[in-house]
């Protein structure tokens, strides 16, 4: 078994965007919080754009895979721009480094991020950084999915060009949107990491397939996903093709 740092080093995603694709009752969401937990024990500096959930979900996300988020936001060490609550909640939370904005609108949420990062986090994101947007489907229920793809397509465009050290996290969740918006977004990615998965009576089974990175070398492959208790969390088993199941298992 391989942890998912030993399939995907950190150190090999530095400047590029990194989509993980999954299904409604797939662990796989856990991936890019464990990248998080692992960036921000290497010193990097993250950032996270929450369009998903009220700000306590998100903190307990975090707390799933082992990280301190208030201790991490207190110690300059993680920013949360809070879109879902600037929003959708008209109580605010006084934390360090969560912010909000004063309207959430398709016309001008780009500046008004771009205001934050530029602004009070200019500093912090001028090493080692990583940026997430939490999630695209979240994003694309609240803005419309051609919106977010033309705001996706402006952040990824200016932010190589203002932080091009920074790696940016794309998760989503497929069943939320269409074939085309998933379409676009593998096609926007360098990495690419699809999860999916299959209830049983008895168990959860899970696979995950790396689909695709920018190296000449790379060939794509498949893990069985495991998620186990402690540090470790996601554990991965490389599959060769006679393990991988019947045409009938494949089915939705």
């Amino acid at each position: 078994m391989e942890d998912i740092f030993e399939v995907l080093p950190l150190e090999r995603i530095a400047g590029v965007t990194v989509s993980v694709i999954y299904d409604a009752y797939s662990s796989a969401w856990q991936v890019l919080f464990l990248f998080i937990r692992k960036a921000l024990q290497m010193g990097y500096f993250t950032v996270i754009s929450n369009y998903s959930v009220p700000l306590k979900s998100l903190m307990h996300r975090f707390n799933s895979v082992g990280v301190n988020p208030h201790e991490a936001l207190e110690n300059d060490k993680l920013a949360i721009v809070d879109v879902f609550g600037s929003r959708y909640s008209p109580v605010r939370e006084e934390i360090k480094n969560v912010f909000y904005l004063d309207k959430v609108d398709p016309e001008t949420i780009n500046p008004k991020i771009d205001r934050i990062y530029l602004g009070p986090l200019r500093d912090k994101l001028t090493g080692n950084a990583m940026r997430m947007i939490y999630t695209l489907d979240g994003a694309s229920i609240m803005l419309g999915e051609e919106q977010t793809l033309k705001l996706l397509n402006q952040t990824i465009a200016h932010k190589s060009i203002s932080f091009p050290e920074s790696t940016l996290f794309l998760p989503l969740n497929a069943d939320m949107v269409s074939k085309r918006f998933v379409a676009w977004i593998s096609n926007l990615s360098d990495y690419v990491l699809l999860a999916k998965s299959w209830i049983r009576e008895d168990h959860v089974k899970e696979l995950l397939y790396f689909i695709k990175a920018p190296h000449p070398d790379f060939e794509p492959a498949v893990y069985s996903l495991r998620v186990s208790k402690g540090r470790e969390k996601i554990m991965l088993k490389k599959l060769s093709a006679p393990e991988l199941g019947s045409p009938a298992e494949e089915e939705r």
